[in-house]
């Protein structure tokens, strides 16, 4: 019996296997914002790889090239290994990799070697391992050991804006920072890269991200440089928030539990962008689901939340008093 052979159609058609992304146990909004709760941080980073990587291939064959912002933060970790495996398992996105311009968020004064520097966090966990598929020549990462750092600020905000950025992955610190941009720092002055103070409750997030970098408060440096909320905000297209630990189930609730726009939860300015998507954890939502449904902050919440974001001992009275403050000025009842 004759062999029978495939036409050359047949020969040149690749197979292709559509990936479909987790779907979120619960769907809230806050104004034009969607926020997806996913079972575990797995689901949630797997969900913002996919979109991102698709809007990154659609942009990348659209424009002829892409440009990506990157937090460097644990935030990122899920993200960071669904999009690796994305990557090594498909043509298409690597192609588009290869047109991308990426930039960093944010950095402390510190050179690049130094295990607390996030150009070293970013290498570590996202460069290097897709290494043999990026344009080095377009992995723009900040400078933050510069000898002028102020004009390093200046050009760095400026290649950002010349690049787009078209894309965005940020998380949301415990306070509501973005980036390090902190609370209490304008959102309506002009976009730039810029320095800044730490706060104590950044300091002590930095400690519980990093601890065995920062064992003491002291470790901690006490400025970085981040872009501020103004420059995050020119995404062109689309930013992915990216919400996994439970300490930050006050910062969700203060960021979007309401409509209004402050500064004192920087990130809720992202309720004001058109292309923007918040994926967050049932460990990091409950705060904001349970307020949701009931309408006020009870006592045993706002106890809740304070107790995930100093779970080294117990809150303090004035821990749970500076959340109900900034919970009400956010407009959002507290009984």
């Amino acid at each position: 019996m004759k062999a029978r052979h495939g036409s050359k159609n047949d020969v040149a058609r690749r197979p292709i296997f559509q990936l479909e992304a987790p779907c979120p146990v619960e769907t809230l909004e806050a104004g034009n914002l969607r926020i997806m709760v996913y079972e575990d941080a797995s689901d949630m980073g797997l969900a913002s790889a996919l979109n991102i990587a698709s809007e990154q291939c659609r942009l990348a064959e659209k424009n002829g090239a892409v440009s990506l912002m990157l937090m460097a933060a644990p935030s990122a970790e899920p993200f960071y290994g669904a999009y690796i495996r994305l990557v090594e398992s498909s043509i298409r996105l690597r192609e588009a990799v290869r047109k991308t311009h990426f930039f960093q968020f944010d950095d402390y004064r510190l050179p690049l070697h130094s295990a607390a520097s996030f150009r070293y966090l970013l290498c570590k966990r996202f460069f290097f391992p897709i290494a043999e598929y990026y344009d080095a020549d377009k992995v723009h990462l900040f400078q933050s050991d510069a000898k002028d750092i102020e004009q390093a600020c200046r050009q760095y905000g400026k290649l950002i804006m010349k690049h787009g950025p078209d894309l965005q992955l940020k998380g949301t610190g415990e306070n509501g920072h973005w980036g390090f941009h902190e609370p209490g720092i304008p959102l309506d002055t002009a976009p730039r890269f810029q320095r800044v103070k730490l706060s104590e409750e950044n300091v002590a997030q930095q400690m519980r991200d990093h601890p065995r970098l920062f064992r003491t408060p002291d470790a901690v440096p006490t400025e970085a440089f981040t872009a501020n909320v103004a420059l995050f905000m020119r995404t062109r297209e689309l930013i992915e928030d990216n919400v996994p630990q439970a300490s930050k189930a006050f910062a969700l609730l203060a960021s979007h539990g309401s409509s209004k726009v402050d500064a004192a939860a920087p990130s809720s300015a992202l309720k004001k962008h058109r292309g923007a998507i918040v994926r967050a954890t049932l460990a990091s939502a409950w705060a904001l689901m349970e307020y949701r449904r009931k309408g006020a902050v009870s006592a045993a919440m706002l106890s809740g939340m304070a107790a995930s974001a100093t779970p080294a001992g117990e809150p303090s009275e004035q821990v749970r008093a500076n959340m109900r403050k900034v919970l009400e000025q956010m407009s959002i009842e507290c009984e």
